[in-house]
This record gives structure tokens, C-alpha cells and sequence, in this order.
């Protein structure tokens, strides 16, 4: 169900696109994640987005209180950003932190998981930072 592929020292986990239950399996990783809803409102809403990453404590499997969001693109609406972090946590109950960057700096991957990039339709990417695998 998984596949992998190395970029540099980091392997990158993704769920098999190909695989019958990828759709069921990536929904509900994004439900029990709690990033379900903060995900689909703004992929449909920020055409200039190009990746989100989930950091801090939800990244490393711990619940807490606040999802530590990255937003990569360009362009992106700050006042937009807001608004939906806002409208989440009247939804979810978890305050949304976000930062918007044009590129993410390879430091930051380290701890931080890829729920979305741009053309992956159904393809949910796990990010990991293996060194030496």
C-alpha cells in the first residue's frame, strides 16, 4: 500500500495511488489527523498554493490543542489564511498556526509531514526523515 523513493539523505513515503483502497485510507488519515477539513478548505481557495506540511506536535503523532501548519506558494492571501485558521477552530476545536513561504527550507522538513502538493489528487504523501536509509 506504501511506496517509497529517496530524495537525498530523506525517504519519502506515499500511499500507493494505484492501490483499490487509496481513497478510503487517505480519508481517514485526514479525519483522525483532525486536517481534513483545514486541507480541502484551502487547496479549493489559494490557487497559488503548492504544498502543505502539518509541524510540531500532530506531526509527530502526539494530539494537541494546535496544528502547526507550512504553506507553500505563492501569492498566498494572508487575510484568507486567517480567517479559515478562525473558522477551523470554531469547526475542530484546534487552534490553526500557519507560516507562508514560497519554498520550504530543508531544515524545516526535518519533524514535519507533507499532506498535500499540488497534483496528487488522491496521493497522500508521508514525509520522513530517515537519514541513511
Amino acid at each position: 500500500m506504501l511506496r517509497s523513493s529517496l530524495e537525498g539523505r530523506r525517504k519519502i513515503y506515499r500511499v500507493n495511488a494505484l492501490h483499490p483502497l487509496t481513497s478510503d485510507i487517505t480519508s481517514i488519515v485526514r479525519k483522525v489527523a483532525g486536517v481534513d477539513t483545514v486541507i480541502e478548505r484551502v487547496v479549493k481557495n489559494l490557487p497559488g498554493l503548492k504544498q502543505v506540511w502539518i509541524c510540531g506536535d500532530l506531526a509527530r503523532g502526539v494530539q494537541g490543542n494546535i496544528i502547526d501548519c507550512i504553506l507553500v506558494g505563492e501569492k498566498l492571501d494572508a487575510d484568507y489564511i486567517a480567517e479559515l485558521s478562525s473558522k477551523v477552530y470554531k469547526l475542530i476545536g484546534k487552534k490553526v498556526s500557519t507560516q507562508e513561504m514560497k519554498e520550504i527550507r530543508d531544515d524545516m522538513v526535518s519533524g514535519c509531514i507533507l499532506v498535500w502538493e499540488m497534483n496528487t489528487k488522491n496521493d497522500f504523501p508521508i514525509e520522513s526523515s530517515i537519514s541513511g536509509e
